[in-house]
């Protein structure tokens, strides 16, 4: 499972986000996540690629940035 559809399935099963707002382009504050829940959707998704995520590059707006920050991390563990 990629890291966007691991988080959109996460999102929608774990945190109630209605399926038909998650979106590439939706901002975290769009889909309802305040702070808290976004330091919970990052220990989930820690805990589901085995990587950590440093707190200085949790910058991202988007869902879209979320997953490629992802993507990149699972990448640098796997060389």
């Amino acid at each position: 499972m990629t890291p966007y559809a691991f988080m959109v399935e996460t999102l929608a099963e774990k945190y109630d986000v209605g399926r038909d707002s998650i979106t590439p382009e939706a901002t975290l504050a769009e889909l309802g996540l305040d702070s808290l829940t976004v330091v919970e959707l990052l220990f989930d998704v820690e805990d589901e690629f085995e990587i950590e995520v440093p707190e200085e590059r949790a910058t991202f707006e988007t869902l879209a940035e979320a997953a490629a920050l992802v993507e990149e991390l699972v990448q640098a563990k796997g060389a």
